[in-house]
């Protein structure tokens, strides 16, 4: 299973570890959550 990136919220950096290793903070998940949309009409 892949890991997942995280970003610390303090330095903005990216890691794949819990805690970041500059700052040593915690770190949360990196990805976005994409919103499904519905009722909008299709362009032609």
């Amino acid at each position: 299973m892949p890991k997942k990136l995280k970003k610390c919220k303090d330095c903005k950096t990216y890691t794949l570890k819990d805690i970041c290793k500059k700052c040593e903070s915690q770190t949360t998940n990196a990805h976005y959550k994409f919103v499904r949309i519905r009722d909008v009409q299709k362009s032609k």
